[in-house]
């Protein structure tokens, strides 16, 4: 167990230096707010109790046409929408060779005019009176044709499960751009509408489930300019507040995007991952008598605290650090052993 603690300490270290210095490539939104022309899409499922918070922001933000996807909404989703003064358009449920999510995005861009900017919201999200119009601020001062943004929430999954999340995804997708996918967060992304289409647009994309990533790539390969923004002050979602809620939205997409990228072999990488992390948060713990597993549990609760402190979560929680890693192997292996993800009732993995 002694070289166990050793290499614990050592990668936690390197591990979370570099979590660290990804962040340090996340601009700030623009404090500054410019209008353009932008078509605002909201693909909507059994929605009505979140599109009020949603649209009662977006609607009327300068320069801002708002477009809400009914994607076969078994609620009030469309008359909820059009009360609040968004355009409705209906969809019986998606195509052949769709995922839901992009066959809803497509219908809403095909009803594009003139618009310049493509914005793509999710239905849960609430946002600023300024945001739109910040986000197109900041693509010029960035000179990027795409910008993204996650927002902020409440619960335990914030300061619990997402810290140790977000490092995965800075490693896959860091910030920079320079991985082996760029970096976006379905929450909210602003995409030049001329790139987009040049780039192939949402049928490029059809069948993923991975549609922030996809598209951030799609743009980045395209030659496009990819920049993942700090927004958070501005937006904030209740999609993924209980530990329950969160758990299944992040298995609905590391599922189908394992599946998309490794085929067969994506169940065994999941497996091998979860087993790694399972044992990289847990040494520190059962080892706790030795410096190099305090070591360990410092990097580990550094990485941890600058997630928590940038999404208003509790500072403390950063001391779970390892636990929340451990956690991070469960789920792993959740997503490997047990597969069939569901979402709004539709099987995406």
């Amino acid at each position: 167990m002694g070289i166990l603690g050793v290499v614990s300490g050592v990668l936690s270290t390197l591990r979370s230096a570099r979590t660290v210095a990804q962040w340090k490539h996340v601009s700030e939104v623009s404090s500054s707010s410019k209008t353009a022309s932008v078509l605002a899409v909201v693909p909507a499922r059994d929605e009505e109790a979140t599109l009020p918070s949603l649209l009662s922001g977006l609607v009327g933000q300068p320069g801002v046409r708002v477009v809400v996807v009914d994607d076969a909404s078994g609620d009030a989703t469309a008359a909820v929408a059009r009360s609040c003064g968004a355009e409705v358009i209906s969809s019986s449920g998606p195509a052949e060779g769709w995922a839901g999510k992009t066959h809803a995005m497509h219908l809403g861009v095909q009803s594009a005019q003139d618009e310049e900017w493509l914005l793509f919201v999710d239905a849960d999200v609430t946002c600023a009176p300024d945001l739109v119009g910040r986000l197109v601020a900041s693509a010029g001062e960035l000179g990027a044709d795409l910008v993204s943004s996650s927002g902020r929430g409440e619960g335990v999954a914030w300061w619990f499960l997402l810290p140790a999340f977000n490092t995965l995804v800075f490693e896959g997708s860091p910030p920079d751009g320079r991985g082996a996918t760029a970096l976006a967060v379905g929450h909210c992304v602003l995409v030049r509408r001329s790139v987009f289409e040049a780039a192939g647009g949402w049928p490029a994309l059809a069948e993923t489930h991975a549609d922030d990533v996809g598209l951030a790539t799609l743009i980045r390969d395209a030659g496009g300019v990819v920049r993942f923004v700090d927004a958070m002050g501005l937006l904030t979602t209740s999609g993924i507040d209980t530990f329950g809620d969160c758990w299944r939205s992040l298995r609905k997409s590391i599922q189908p995007s394992m599946r998309e990228m490794f085929g067969p072999w994506g169940r065994v990488l999941l497996v091998i991952a979860g087993l790694l992390h399972l044992a990289y948060g847990l040494i520190p713990v059962l080892k706790w008598r030795s410096p190099w597993s305090w070591l360990a549990w410092f990097a580990q609760a550094v990485s941890h605290r600058e997630f928590v402190r940038r999404v208003g979560a509790p500072q403390v929680s950063a001391v779970l650090a390892p636990l929340s890693w451990a956690t991070i192997g469960v789920f792993l292996l959740d997503c490997a052993l047990r597969p069939g993800a569901k979402w709004k009732d539709r099987r995406v993995g």
